[in-house]
């Protein structure tokens, strides 16, 4: 392959085999698989499609944090917020990672559109992955894609181009740079044919640490495999923009890398598979990873139950009502303002109405409803519709992000 031998220990694309567990412990995975399935298509199911869509997008700056964390370069939920209307600190290195989280949440926009039904061949495709780098370095500044080698000195990170040099991540010493097209490929050709369903899905988690293993780039290889999968799972109809694995995984961080570095072992003996790398460790990794998916998808049902939101409304409400700004607040609204998770809009008349209050009463409530944002109107006189402004997340969604909550946003 290489004229001279290679002085690294991964130089031929069969020593990253098995690329999917063998049949038996497949089959022993398809019914947690096949769980994720029915329990996502039931969350689709829930009756609050205006919430749903608010959703999508609300919870893109939450991705981008979680995973930004799980790389040590996340900021406050509040910088993000503002760096998103364009305010960037005037600190250097708040100002970079205000730059990198909305990178984060462009690619993640971006990539949903442009793959927006799973196609397994050009999911695992190499230049997908290329291209999912690229978009998201390319937004940064020069002086971010900046950073220190082993030996201390400056490199540059080439959006969407493979590493031209060795690393380390951990204790692992990821393949020779000279061979990462032909892992690339051979990643490709592993995981290309597993088109839908239970198989696909064990596929995602795979691959997910395969890619990993290679670390095809000098930087950003987990935050590309973490969109990568995010964007498998969205193409599979799973997540319905509401919920993520990004947020799973760097809520249970420890175990997310040890699972990782479980799956990058060799193979432990007969019993152990039959490739260069441990299946039972592959196996592990693709539990981890369902289990997330589940977890994700049970925590985003009880947000979404009618009868819990209109709860947490009415408590927001009586809670707010306390300040002396916002003392017209009444948790009469807490019914029609849930009416507005299911509807694209409700005029301003009949949301009044709906409250039962005496008209001046009613007023007054709608001038607060509008000041805190819960309610926005494309006009002074327009028809009311939902919002969902992220310093009101720690009453409508509480622990969905408890780091917008702490920071006071």
């Amino acid at each position: 392959m290489h004229p001279t031998a290679s002085r690294y220990a991964y130089d031929q694309p069969h020593q990253m085999q098995p690329l999917m567990p063998g049949e038996h412990r497949l089959d022993a995975l398809r019914p947690r698989a096949a769980q994720v399935i029915a329990e996502s298509a039931g969350l689709a199911a829930q009756g609050m499609p205006r919430l749903r869509a608010l959703l999508r997008e609300a919870l893109r700056p939450m991705n981008s944090y979680y995973t930004n964390k799980i790389e040590g370069q996340h900021t406050e939920p509040l910088l993000i917020e503002q760096a998103m209307q364009r305010d960037f600190s005037s600190k250097p290195d708040e100002a970079r990672r205000q730059r990198i989280a909305l990178a984060h949440i462009e690619t993640e926009r971006w990539s949903e559109a442009a793959w927006p039904h799973f196609d397994s061949a050009r999911h695992f495709a190499p230049d997908t992955i290329r291209a999912i780098h690229r978009h998201l370095h390319a937004q940064l500044h020069p002086d971010d894609l900046q950073q220190k080698d082993d030996e201390d000195r400056l490199i540059a990170v080439d959006p969407g181009e493979w590493r031209n040099q060795g690393v380390q991540v951990g204790r692992h010493i990821p393949p020779d740079p000279a061979a990462i097209p032909a892992f690339m490929g051979a990643w490709q050709a592993g995981y290309q044919y597993a088109r839908a369903g239970e198989t696909a899905l064990i596929a995602l988690g795979a691959a997910h640490h395969r890619l990993t293993w290679i670390h095809p780039f000098l930087d950003g290889n987990g935050r590309v495999a973490r969109l990568h999968t995010h964007v498998g799972l969205a193409g599979l109809g799973l997540t319905h923009g509401l919920w993520s694995p990004m947020r799973g995984f760097a809520r249970s961080q420890p175990q997310y890398y040890a699972a990782l570095v479980e799956a990058d072992q060799p193979r432990k003996g007969d019993l152990d598979g039959r490739g260069n790398l441990s299946e039972a460790g592959l196996v592990q990794f693709i539990d981890y990873f369902l289990d997330i998916c589940l977890d994700q998808i049970a925590f985003m049902r009880g947000m979404l139950d009618l009868g819990a939101f209109e709860m947490r409304l009415a408590q927001m409400l009586a809670a707010l009502a306390q300040s002396a700004d916002t003392r017209f607040l009444r948790a009469e609204a807490a019914m029609p303002l849930a009416m507005l998770g299911t509807v694209d809009s409700i005029d301003r008349a009949r949301f009044k109405a709906m409250t039962g209050l005496a008209p001046r009463t009613a007023d007054r409530l709608l001038a607060e409803l509008l000041k805190i944002g819960i309610v926005d109107s494309p006009t002074p006189r327009g028809p009311l519709e939902l919002a969902l402004p992220l310093s009101l997340f720690r009453w409508l969604f509480p622990r969905l992000w408890p780091e917008a909550e702490a920071t006071g946003t």
